[in-house]
């Protein structure tokens, strides 16, 4: 039988909801650090049409503080369903949320594909992934949660500053990613990003890069001002995960890895997040740091430890939904 369709409403005050799923830190994570994320806007839907004078979701009697959040990043849908965040569920209460998952993601999937021909629902928890495969694709990509807060950083060393760039020891610079740089971390990431979408993201991506010595004292011209050696390199994604992370191999054991995620960590930690004002209490120290490690990763996850990110319990998944959907009877 089909899920229910639970009315959808749109909230374009981001900073009300932003402090309703703060709440629920760190299980909401995915979707927190999606809202905050600068650089890209997003759509955000409910199943609760307003808040009240406290700043919680208005809900009818019956529905037992259980509502639902999401946000369209274009290519991927992220939620939270409030009822993630108890230690246990009963029966019913785990019916009721997945009916609830299953009927939210189903109607806005519905009345919203814009056009498109798919679409991923991402970081879903392990939860409702029964859910999930039920209704719209098997599940797949089990990954876990490495997550650390902005404003609990390790130190990172800087020697200096040049144009552009962080000096780091051993005469390492830290800069932007550049429109040159694309077919590289292109050829070393896992996920097939398209080269538009890692050109929007240049802003915030971290390479570390080694100074060239100059070819001869008689070259025409200037010397190099930056140099174009890449040593690693990683990205923030507009969900405000870092990915892409990699070290080139003839530059391994020298804990680069552990210096470009700390160089993109501080970068983080000094951009203000979008929808936050000056008089706005979610400051930049409620911000948070994190990437998906697939469970098998061990390299990454001793990585994730060296800089002080906890683990968090249980895995997320992803699911590929192609559109538009069958309606169902």
């Amino acid at each position: 039988m089909a899920p229910a369709l639970p009315a959808l409403y749109e909230h374009g005050d981001h900073s009300l909801v932003l402090a309703l799923v703060r709440s629920h830190l760190v299980n909401a994570l995915p979707l927190y650090s999606t809202l905050r994320t600068p650089g890209y806007p997003v759509h955000v839907w409910a199943t609760f049409p307003a808040f009240d004078a406290a700043g919680q979701p208005v809900l009818g009697t019956e529905d037992d503080g259980l509502w639902l959040v999401l946000a369209d990043l274009g290519n991927q849908l992220r939620f939270y369903c409030s009822y993630a965040s108890h230690d246990k569920l009963s029966t019913e209460q785990r019916a009721r949320g997945e009916e609830l998952v299953a009927g939210a993601l189903r109607r806005y999937l519905l009345e919203h594909h814009n056009g498109r021909d798919r679409i991923s629902i991402g970081a879903v928890p392990d939860m409702w992934t029964s859910c999930i495969s039920r209704n719209f694709g098997e599940c797949f990509s089990a990954s876990t949660i490495h997550w650390v807060p902005l404003d609990k950083l390790p130190p990172v060393a800087i020697n200096g500053a040049t144009a552009g760039a962080s000096v780091l020891p051993g005469g390492m610079v830290a800069t932007e990613g550049r429109e040159e740089d694309i077919t590289e971390i292109l050829s070393t990431s896992e996920v097939p990003h398209p080269p538009s979408y890692l050109s929007t993201r240049l802003p915030y991506t971290t390479v570390l890069r080694q100074p060239c010595a100059p070819s001869s004292a008689s070259s025409a011209g200037p010397p190099a001002s930056t140099p174009s050696i890449i040593l690693a390199h990683c990205t923030t994604h507009r969900d405000g995960s870092i990915g892409t992370l990699h070290v080139s191999p003839a530059h391994r054991q020298r804990s680069l890895g552990s210096q470009v995620l700390l160089a993109r960590l501080h970068t983080m930690a000094s951009t203000p997040p979008c929808h936050v004002t000056d008089d706005d209490d979610d400051s930049r120290a409620s911000g948070y740091g994190f990437c998906y490690v697939h469970k098998e990763n061990e390299p990454s996850r001793r990585l994730m430890q060296r800089v002080g990110m906890s683990e968090q319990e249980g895995e997320v998944w992803w699911c590929r939904v192609k559109l538009p959907l069958a309606k169902q009877a």
